[in-house]
């Protein structure tokens, strides 16, 4: 499952939120605007009406024919949005506006005002309710009143809104850099690194985080050191009488002459080294388990590999072939931990390699380690589980099973990087292992 990202969520939300109550305030705006406009253009409708009433009336009077119909012809063409007429108590028109014949005037002749048609109609009377003015305006015109100005008040609301969202990342992203800085500094620790985090950034609400963080990693130390102390004093406590043993057993057999009990004598010291070299390996395991991996003062690692091929050479594997660079490879890796990978590498090589193959030992300049040996190749679920202690590709090849678990332990601790290849690099057979060490630029 995909991880959601924080900072997108309340981006996202903030968004989101910001324009619900920006779209919630512009409704109540134009709840409140067309009741303000409306009262506006009501008082300018009876206003318009108590005007011209009086006006209208002395046009009236002053002709001959008080009840004849007069149309007000208008000064010059324009889209008239108040009209009007003038009527007797009996309803009959006397004056109106110059397109109020467009208009029926249907409203009951009442004072105050009324909606109908769409339209919005202000009624008021003269002369003891002889003559009655009705002004009657669009109510689509006020509509389109409040719409524009509901309008021309989003415009700078529009062009502020990705302002917002500018303003929403940046100070989503200075909430959350405390969090980013916690995760890096997790992120950047080696593998043995158990120690409490401090980071006293971090905002107060997910300060229960890194104290849950703390506790568990403190439980975790605890846990492995004391996995890593009852292996080291076992394998430890079991060498010295392992070696008497061993001292013994010979000793017994050179003194018996029994040819089978000498058989049995040779059985029992081959277990005695097989349990030797598994207690040894149990103290290489417990070294690659802990934080001392890594040291202040860069050490040489062709030097180092190159001094470790030639006590494998000395010891008579001649097809040992070692390829170094010309220049020194660097890097702040304890010179104990380094020798332990390549032998443990080397030793692989030569346990499960094909008798008299070559062995390849490359180191680069970017701190690459290869060492490639002749075998069949494996399926990729040997592969897989190389990594798992005592796990053996082969159950007829002596050994123990922890020789690449101690090296996957050891680079992990170190910060580097393994990758097993089989077959090996331009070859259709082989096994390559491929370490990449932190070694300086």
């Amino acid at each position: 499952m995909k991880a959601i990202s924080l900072q997108k969520q309340l981006i996202l939300r903030l968004l989101i939120l910001v324009t619900c109550l920006w779209l919630l305030g512009l409704l109540l705006a134009g709840v409140q605007l067309n009741k303000e406009l409306n009262k506006t253009f009501d008082s300018a409708l009876q206003e318009t009406a108590e005007r011209i009433l009086p006006l209208a009336l002395v046009e009236i009077f002053n002709r001959e024919d008080a009840k004849l119909l007069q149309q007000l012809p208008a000064l010059s063409a324009h889209e008239e949005r108040l009209t009007y007429q003038v009527r007797n108590a009996d309803g009959e028109v006397l004056l109106q506006s110059h397109t109020a014949r467009q208009k029926s005037f249907s409203i009951p002749l009442q004072k105050g005002f009324d909606s109908q048609d769409g339209y919005r109609v202000y009624t008021v009377s003269a002369v003891q309710d002889s003559y009655f003015i009705q002004v009657a305006e669009p109510i689509a015109k006020r509509r389109e009143a409040v719409l524009n100005t509901l309008l021309i008040m989003a415009m700078p609301l529009l062009l502020l809104l990705p302002l917002c969202l500018l303003m929403a990342v940046f100070l989503v992203r200075q909430v959350i850099r405390p969090v980013r800085q916690y995760g890096t500094q997790l992120a950047q620790r080696g593998a043995g690194d158990l120690s409490p985090v401090t980071h006293g950034n971090l905002p107060h609400e997910l300060e229960p985080m890194r104290q849950a963080v703390n506790q568990l990693m403190w439980r975790l130390q605890s846990a492995l050191e004391a996995e890593r102390h009852f292996t080291a004093n076992a394998a430890h406590e079991l060498r010295t009488p392992l070696a008497t043993m061993m001292a013994q057993t010979q000793r017994l057999e050179k003194t018996l002459n029994d040819e089978a009990s000498r058989l049995k004598a040779g059985q029992l010291v081959t277990t005695l080294n097989h349990l030797v070299n598994l207690s040894d390996k149990l103290l290489q395991l417990a070294k690659a388990d802990s934080s001392g991996l890594l040291t202040d003062t860069p050490q040489d690692l062709s030097q180092l590999l190159s001094l470790i091929a030639d006590e494998y050479q000395r010891s008579g594997v001649q097809n040992l072939q070692l390829q170094l660079p010309k220049q020194a490879v660097k890097a702040c890796i304890d010179a104990d931990a380094f020798s332990i990978l390549v032998k443990n590498l080397i030793e692989n090589a030569i346990k499960h390699g094909e008798a008299n193959s070559r062995i390849t030992v490359q180191l680069s300049v970017k701190g690459e380690l290869r060492v490639v040996n002749a075998c069949e190749p494996l399926n990729a679920e040997q592969l897989k589980r190389l990594h798992e202690r005592f796990f053996r590709a082969s159950m007829t090849t002596p050994g123990s099973g922890l020789g690449l678990a101690i090296v996957d332990a050891l680079v992990k601790g170190m910060g580097g990087q393994i990758q097993l290849v089989s077959p090996a690099s331009d070859s259709d057979r082989g096994f390559e292992a491929v370490v990449q060490l932190p070694v300086q630029s």
